[in-house]
């Protein structure tokens, strides 16, 4: 896998999954994100301007979701023993606004549909900004948020808790 580090914000590398590897783990079953991770953002709203943005736990961790959790944990060389998986849906004209993640250090997205929402980072000084068509890892403590896509935008996550981003340079 090739990596390419942006500041202390993202690496941005060249693996993609083929969309078809998660028809197994989704249930249609999406929650309003307001409702269910408004603890886990912090933004100056308090995590409840999230605009039609939403949510699917996985809770189905067989063998072959597994092995994929695993095989991404070793490109990094790490080991972690708290994490989530979802699947985050973005619909037209929706957003996710700038924030800082609450409980995840770091992020593994790996987009399941074409990305027509930008992923967008603020430095502190200007807000840079990516679409991507393989795997991003973000820095999970920086402020970052999704621009409005042009059609459905929908990602794996794993939020990984125990380990930081810095422990991936």
């Amino acid at each position: 896998m090739n990596k390419t580090w942006h500041k202390n914000f993202f690496i941005e590398t060249d693996y993609k999954v083929e969309p078809e590897f998660f028809n197994d783990y989704f249930n249609d079953e999406w929650e309003d994100s307001n409702q269910l991770y408004s603890e886990y953002v912090s933004d100056a709203t308090g995590g409840k301007n999230m605009n039609k943005f939403y949510v699917q736990e996985i809770k189905n961790f067989d063998r072959k979701l597994l092995r994929f959790i695993k095989s991404i944990w070793n490109q990094f060389g790490i080991r972690p023993k708290e994490f989530r998986c979802n699947f985050f849906k973005v619909l037209e004209g929706g957003e996710l606004p700038l924030h800082a993640d609450v409980k995840s250090k770091c992020s593994f997205v790996v987009p399941i549909t074409e990305n027509t929402g930008a992923l967008y980072f603020d430095d502190g000084n200007d807000s840079d900004s990516i679409l991507y068509d393989s795997m991003v890892v973000l820095n999970t403590k920086k402020p970052h948020g999704v621009k409005s896509p042009s059609k459905t935008r929908i990602v794996f996550h794993m939020g990984v808790h125990d380990v930081g981003f810095e422990k991936l340079l």
